[in-house]
């Protein structure tokens, strides 16, 4: 066995201690020296090999030492040196094995639960992903939009083409644009690149139906609530000023898109709901003379005033422009007070007091003042013909362009020729019917069989009812001297008429050759009196024709009543019609010079 240096092991034991190291070598105490040996080569002996450490766990138990070997007696050549130091001698070592340290069960556990901690750590840091995911339906961390989701994935750097969107969905619970599922969930531990689909709320259900109430007997706090529990889409509620319908009442409401009996929570429904009467206000009046009124009623308008219009009539001024104003230019009015503005109506047209004019005096005015419409009426009176009696407008009035104007004219007296003994022989009712006509104009004259004349006469071979005798005895004239040209407007006419005895039989007429349905008139037709009544009596099946006596000068032909509308220029044909009335006027005659075969009336 090789020697071994204990001294120098020593050395490097201190010298280790002293750096704050532990060395373990084998000390003095290791070691026992053996008998000396016979002095000889000692033989090679093998070093010991080390025993393994046992677990910490298991107790080092100690290893029994080698026996030592017997000792040999000295020889005799070589005495035993028993009183001299052992180092001087050949000695030999033996190692001798200790126990080992044992460790404390508490410190193992220790060590063990310190090597695992630092295994979960490698784990979770190299291993474990990192991003958590957050919870966008109920918005712990973040709201409940794709922009809150666009902002987190920039911020943990997630790939835009893992985050997918799938199809809205309807929901009365969460708000249209809201996020309102995950695929995800909240909590997660995902990696960048790890798929998520969010579902967006498409909000309530548009078709869902709902029941319409009675909207005008709700206030606006009712319709609100009412709209708010059946999730209404599109409802809006406005306001606005009322004098007529108490505040938070209903004014009016519409319905589009659809109706009330089919009102579904996507129907538009626009309610208008009264603010009550608007608080007055202070209005600073502006000048609006020589503007137009539209200007003024627009201003009225804005600044919730009440504009009064009175329209005059103004030479000066034109139609629709201002004159004048109720309160003038600078001045304050409250709010819904009135203001008055006089308006021109433009130039009017007076009324004259046309009563006397003339025929022609009248149709003088009338050509002058083309903006009255006049209506003309005629009547019997014993003013000339032609003149004006009565006007349906005040005189010196002012009226606008168009106005109507009601006149009536005169047609003198009733002419009766009697001296021609124009009634003699014909039928009393032909006479009865010409007193009808000109009582229908203003005329009272009566005709029938008065006093004597009540006996009718006999044997005359005349029909029955043929004049026979005419006087006007029993009226404003005096016995036997024949009717009054002309007749007073109560005159009272008296006729005999023929009992029919003495006359012949009927013979059957001839067939008559019905009347043509219209003829002319012509400017030979009319050139006198003689040629007008030849042409009524040639055509009496197609027109009646009347003749009035008058101051006229000459002879006026109508078509119809009197007027200048109706009157007929007797330098051209004329037309008529069956059925046409003629109105002939001709001056007025002395008895004497009375045509003598005027045309029965």
């Amino acid at each position: 066995m090789a020697k071994k240096d204990f001294m120098s092991e020593l050395a490097a034991q201190v010298a280790a201690e002293k750096r704050g190291e532990r060395t373990n070598i084998d000390g003095i105490d290791n070691f026992k020296p053996k008998n000396r040996p016979e002095m000889k080569d000692p033989e090679p002996e093998e070093e010991p090999q080390p025993e393994e450490e046992t677990k910490e766990t298991e107790e080092v138990k100690p290893q029994p030492t080698a026996p030592a070997e017997p000792q040999e007696e000295p020889s005799a050549e070589e005495p035993a040196d028993d009183d001299g130091p052992d180092s001087f001698g050949e000695e030999t070592f033996v190692k001798i094995d200790k126990p080992k340290r044992q460790i404390r069960k508490p410190v193992l556990i220790g060590l063990i639960a310190a090597a695992a901690a630092v295994v979960v750590l490698l784990v979770y840091f190299f291993f474990v992903p990192k991003i958590v995911m957050p919870d966008f339906v109920n918005g712990t961390e973040y709201d409940h939009t794709l922009t809150a989701v666009s902002n987190w994935a920039r911020q943990y750097q997630i790939s835009t083409t893992s985050i997918a969107q799938a199809d809205p969905q309807y929901s009365d619970t969460v708000a249209k644009g809201d996020i309102m599922a995950q695929s995800v969930e909240a909590g997660t531990r995902i990696k960048k690149d790890t798929p998520i689909t969010f579902t967006l709320s498409n909000g309530p259900d548009p078709n869902v139906a709902v029941s319409f109430p009675d909207i005008r007997s709700m206030t606006k706090d009712e319709i609100d609530s009412w709209a708010k529990e059946n999730l209404l889409l599109n409802y809006k509620a406005t306001t606005q000023y009322s004098d007529t319908v108490e505040e938070g009442n209903v004014i009016s409401y519409e319905v589009k898109n659809g109706d009330e009996a089919g009102f579904t929570r996507g129907t538009t429904l626009n309610v208008v709901i009264s603010k009550g009467s608007a608080p007055a206000g202070q209005v600073t009046v502006t000048s609006f003379v020589n503007k137009t009124y539209a200007e003024a009623s627009s201003w009225a308008t804005t600044n919730k005033v009440t504009a009064q219009r009175v329209d005059t009539y103004s030479d000066m001024v034109a139609a629709d422009t201002v004159i004048s104003q109720s309160i003038a230019a600078g001045s304050t009015m409250k709010q819904g007070d009135t203001i008055i503005f006089t308006v021109s109506k433009g130039k009017g047209i007076t009324i004259p007091n046309l009563v006397g004019y003339s025929a022609e005096q009248f149709d003088a005015w009338q050509k002058a003042n083309t903006g009255i419409t006049v209506v003309p009426t005629t009547i019997y009176n014993e003013a000339p013909v032609g003149q004006v009696l009565s006007q349906s407008i005040a005189a010196n009035t002012v009226v606008d362009s168009g106005t109507v104007l009601e006149v009536t004219t005169s047609l003198y007296l009733p002419i009766l020729q009697t001296d021609s003994q124009q009634w003699i022989k014909k039928d009393y009712l032909a006479l009865k019917a010409w007193v009808d006509d000109v009582n229908s104009h203003g005329a009272n004259i009566q005709a029938g069989e008065y006093g004597d004349f009540a006996n009718r006469a006999s044997g005359t071979g005349d029909k029955f009812g043929t004049i026979e005798e005419i006087a006007c005895s029993f009226g404003t004239s005096n016995d036997n001297n024949g009717c009054d040209r002309p007749l007073s407007l109560n005159a009272r006419i008296a006729y005999r008429i023929s009992d029919g005895t003495g006359a012949p039989e009927a013979t059957a007429a001839p067939t008559a050759t019905p009347a043509p349905s219209q003829v002319t008139l012509t400017p030979d037709d009319m050139k006198d009196l003689t040629s007008i009544q030849n042409f009524c009596n040639a055509n009496s099946g197609t027109v009646s024709c009347t003749f009035k006596g008058g101051s006229d000068s000459g002879l006026n032909i109508y078509l119809g009543e009197v007027s200048k509308e109706t009157k007929l220029s007797r330098d051209e044909n004329a037309t008529l019609v069956k059925g046409a009335e003629l109105t002939i006027v001709y001056q007025a005659q002395s008895s004497s010079t009375s045509p003598s075969d005027s045309p029965n009336p």
